[in-house]
């Protein structure tokens, strides 16, 4: 009698990457089914949502390209670990970020946008001009998978706009990002959206999600949101209120068919943004302290303090009735020149062939109005515009005076 051995048939391809441990096993992110379905991590701050964003991508990045939005600069360290390269939007105009995600799809090239030192609307714009880089994609390049993972995406797709002038920047972040989201599956991409808040994020957004982490929860709209989702009854829903950090329910086709409460295992990079541990005021003397704050040069700068709290027409009539405003003029048109890039006060008095005195009183006055940001008079001080301002002048070439 013949023995016939079976042939044993290779195992299908398990794209599941460890995320933590539930009650009966292990809690596992399958990276195939993330890609069709999306996934929001929601919970109030210090439940570990960033954490385990970051946990996400350290375990995913071998498998496909990594794309991280950062709107507080707390990845850095991460985009070193993975390889990732970092381009600061403040540098960079939106139409910069774009052809940057088109070629970093291009070439497979994971990378990572750091947002601060722009405003809220800024931040806006060039997160979604970056979104629609990635979307925008020739279809050969589709295939380049992308793990799109955006930290505190009510910054960028905010449900209410703050103000009427904020809310044509609030329609172009929610409307990018829910067609990332919409539209991401058959291009290849697949957010992974970090938010503190659900009653800030936008529902547009929120409804083109199909997987989910929810932690801790404090805030009874939030709680309410977060139960829909997880089709929890009231009486379930207190459990959001007492959860440990890292601990979060789990549900989705790519995590769990039905709601598990897990922890989310360590990272090997440290989490920049975590709550730092209490310390202590320092104990010095009053002229000690006086002398370390410098107090005699901040009353200097304070001349101008009441311009701060002027708006409109009442600000602009105080700047420009004010001695020092055609000095203020010409700085912040040699400080325009140069930006991104500071001067000291001595620099800008030779450039500008006025004394040190008039220098700093005119920076002063800008410094009222956050039209630079400039340290106290002194024989280093050092000024540049204000991250507001550079952000509109993000395609001046660098030069000197």
């Amino acid at each position: 009698m013949t023995c016939v051995t079976p042939i044993r048939l290779p195992d299908a391809a398990d794209n599941r990457v460890p995320l933590g441990r539930h009650s009966t096993g292990a809690l596992s992110l399958d990276l195939d089914r993330l890609l069709a379905g999306r996934l929001l991590i929601q919970g109030s701050s210090g439940a570990g949502k960033s954490r385990t964003l970051r946990r996400i991508i350290e375990e995913a990045f071998d498998y496909t390209t990594i794309a991280i939005v950062d709107p507080e600069g707390e990845f850095d360290n991460l985009a070193r670990h993975i390889g990732a390269t970092t381009l600061r939007a403040v540098d960079l105009s939106a139409e910069g970020l774009t052809a940057a995600a088109a070629r970093s799809r291009h070439h497979r090239l994971s990378i990572h946008i750091d947002l601060t030192d722009l405003d809220p609307d800024q931040r806006i714009i060039k997160a979604a001009a970056f979104f629609a880089g990635l979307v925008g994609a020739p279809r050969e390049d589709w295939a380049h998978t992308v793990l799109v993972c955006i930290d505190e995406g009510h910054l960028l797709a905010p449900h209410v706009a703050g103000s009427a002038r904020d809310a044509e920047a609030r329609r172009l972040g929610v409307a990018t990002l829910t067609d990332l989201c919409a539209r991401g599956r058959k291009r290849g991409l697949a957010p992974v959206i970090a938010t503190q808040r659900l009653a800030k994020l936008s529902t547009s957004v929120v409804s083109e999600l199909q997987n989910f982490l929810v932690g801790l929860n404090v805030f009874d709209r939030d709680i309410s949101r977060a139960a829909d989702l997880l089709g929890f009854s009231n009486r379930e829903a207190d459990r959001l209120r007492a959860l440990a950090p890292g601990d979060f329910f789990a549900m989705g086709p790519a995590l769990s068919p039905t709601p598990v409460l897990a922890h989310v295992d360590p990272t090997i990079t440290d989490h920049v943004g975590k709550t730092p541990d209490l310390r202590s005021a320092a104990s010095v003397e009053a002229g000690e302290a006086a002398r370390l704050l410098d107090l005699a040069g901040l009353a200097e700068v304070a001349d101008h303090g009441p311009a701060i709290a002027l708006k409109g027409t009442r600000a602009l009539d105080a700047f420009l009735l004010d001695p020092a405003a055609t000095d203020a003029a010409a700085i912040m048109d040699a400080l325009k020149r140069i930006s991104p890039n500071a001067s000291t006060s001595a620099d800008l008095a030779r450039h500008l062939s006025i004394d040190t005195e008039r220098t700093d009183r005119a920076l002063n006055l800008l410094s009222a109005i956050a039209a630079v940001d400039t340290m106290p008079k002194g024989g280093d001080r050092i000024a540049r515009l204000h991250a507001r301002l550079r952000a509109r002048l993000s395609d001046v070439a660098v030069v000197t005076l």
